[in-house]
């Protein structure tokens, strides 16, 4: 057993570091899942946020390519700038701006790249090229709009991006540009209401001059700086959305980037986010289960240490136990061979006070014969009744010796427990009671089949001295009855011998199987008294038990049981081997 506990001990260990195993994987993998969706969820609400941009930079441009191409219009279906009256040009812009809140202003440029007019109240139609702002003539394009590169231009002080459009006459001929001027200020203020964290940054980039148009938080130093963006996106032009995670040379830091490229326009929108900031609630919740993670070993080690603790004072009290048990045999064993020593000590005592005591007693009883013999006619009558009565204590007292000695052999005589006929050993009994008074009239009843495991010897010993009483205290009966019975009785079975004799009272029931004890010594039935308390001694060493049942002159029934099993039936020690 101490070996199995040590087994346990080990499985207990064995367990804990399995579960332990198991609790940190799935520690761990479900943090990585935790990180992967977090930035997954980043990922998403960048490009959300990228498509979200696409719509309102494409409609505020296209407000505002949409006011351009009116005054545009205007102008080719005028034939020139000079066609306007004075400041008709300026009045036909002014009209138009409060529309525009992404359009610092408006304004017309000659076809000499001089501003002619703009919606802020400058007008220069009147002045001569001394007078006017000398800028630098723009490529000629006959369709489309240009995008130009973000600075302070001649139509305000405040950094705007200019969107212009040249006009042409319808046979051609170049008449100048018409143009407004978005304003970064309205697009921060915008994209503040978004509620993005101050980490994040959006950007506007110019798709073929590679700068920045429009950065929020709004930074005028990166405002026209060049910038690079995924060459994905120019390898493959039917992409138009991309993600990537990484570190920029102007941006060490870890960032979250998705681009989007408009479709009809040659702008790209940027948004990005620190994977810092995008991994704030993993690191929050990562630190939950991390304390889940840590309670639930603490608690494993926890149960672990006390079950480890418990087997080892099971092992304790086991060893404790083994020790006292075999010190308990050990002490059985010498107790045993004591008494087994007082046993032969007392039988051996017995049998040398049976020797002594007969010697006296053949001689008082063989004086007192020769006294009667040789001197009885000198006595008179009372004198020949005290030597009869010396005769016959005597012999009475020789008998009481052979009884105790036969009692004690009961009490030792080692149990051979075999199939055992009850029923035939009855019948042989009364058999051989009818042989001493064939006068008697007896009517004798055992019941058949009535077998158990038991020592036949003792058995028969029991029955011959219930058998013989139930015989002797029905002699007045005409006729007696003598019954040998039986039936299961639980895990034992039941026997019983009955009779139709004198009886006697239940209340001196309790003295009955005590030795020397007679009820009906004084009426005529001799006995040694020893008879029925080597019975019970018989059927207890057997396992069983016994008890009477009486009435006086209704007769006596002595029941007792024996085991079924003989599992159960005690056994005397074997001697210990020398």
């Amino acid at each position: 057993m101490a070996r199995s506990l040590r087994w346990l001990r080990l499985a207990i260990w064995v367990a804990f570091a399995l579960l332990a195993a198991l609790i940190v994987g799935v520690t761990t993998s479900l943090i990585r899942y935790d990180r992967e969706q977090a930035l997954r969820r980043s990922e998403s609400e960048l490009l959300n946020l990228t498509r979200v941009l696409e719509e309102h930079i494409a409609r505020s441009f296209g407000e505002a390519e949409g006011a351009v191409n009116e005054v545009a219009g205007l102008v080719a279906l005028r034939g020139g700038i000079d066609a306007f009256g004075p400041g008709e040009l300026q009045t036909l812009l002014q009209q138009r701006i409060p529309n525009l809140p992404e359009a610092e202003t408006l304004f017309i440029e000659r076809e000499d790249g001089r501003l002619a007019v703009d919606a802020k109240g400058r007008e220069l139609a009147g002045q001569d090229e001394a007078g006017a702002d000398k800028v630098t003539m723009p490529p000629v394009l006959k369709d489309g709009f240009d995008i130009g590169s973000p600075g302070h231009h001649h139509v305000g002080s405040a950094v705007s991006t200019p969107l212009t459009r040249q006009i042409f006459d319808p046979a051609g001929k170049y008449l100048g540009t018409a143009g407004a001027a978005i304003s970064h200020t309205y697009f921060g203020t915008v994209y503040r209401e978004l509620g993005l964290s101050d980490q994040d940054t959006i950007l506007v980039i110019h798709a073929t001059r590679h700068v920045v148009l429009i950065h929020h938080p709004q930074n005028d130093a990166l405002i026209g700086s060049a910038v690079t963006w995924p060459s994905a996106l120019d390898a493959t032009p039917n992409t138009r959305s991309l993600v990537q995670t990484g570190t920029s040379d102007s941006d060490p830091a870890e960032r979250i980037r998705a681009y989007r490229r408009l479709a009809d326009r040659p702008l790209i929108i940027g948004a990005s986010r620190p994977v810092e900031d995008a991994l704030s609630d993993f690191y929050v919740h990562r630190r939950y289960v991390v304390a889940a993670a840590s309670l639930m070993l603490a608690l494993l080690g926890s149960l672990a240490f006390s079950l480890h603790r418990v087997a080892n004072l099971r092992d304790a009290e086991r060893e404790a136990l083994a020790e006292l048990n075999a010190s308990l045999e050990e002490r059985v064993r010498q107790r045993t061979e004591e008494l087994e020593q007082s046993n032969r000590e007392l039988l051996s005592f017995s049998y040398s006070i049976s020797h002594d005591l007969r010697a006296p007693l053949r001689a008082i009883n063989g004086f007192a014969h020769a006294l009667a013999e040789d001197y009885g006619e000198r006595l008179d009558a009372t004198g020949r009744d005290y030597i009869a009565r010396l005769g016959r204590a005597s012999l009475r007292m020789g008998e009481l010796i052979d009884a105790l000695l036969q009692l004690a052999s009961v009490s030792r005589q080692a149990l051979k427990i075999v199939p055992t006929d009850v029923s035939a050993i009855s019948r042989d009994i009364l058999d051989e009671l009818a042989t001493t008074a064939p006068q008697r009239l007896v009517q004798s009843h055992v019941e058949d089949e009535l077998v158990i495991d038991a020592d036949p010897t003792l058995i028969r010993n029991a029955l011959q001295n219930l058998l013989g009483n139930a015989w002797k205290f029905s002699r007045d009966s005409r006729p007696a009855i003598i019954q040998v019975g039986g039936r299961p009785h639980g895990e034992e079975q039941l026997f019983y011998v009955t009779d139709n004799g004198i009886g006697f009272d239940m209340a001196h029931a309790g003295k009955l199987f005590e030795p020397f004890q007679q009820l009906h010594a004084r009426s005529g039935f001799e006995g040694s008294g020893i008879g029925l308390a080597s019975v019970r001694r018989i059927i207890e060493r057997h396992g069983g038990t016994v008890w009477v049942e009486s009435a006086p002159g209704a007769g006596t029934t002595v029941f007792f049981t024996l085991p079924r099993s003989p599992a159960i039936v005690r056994r005397p020690r074997a001697k210990p081997a020398n």
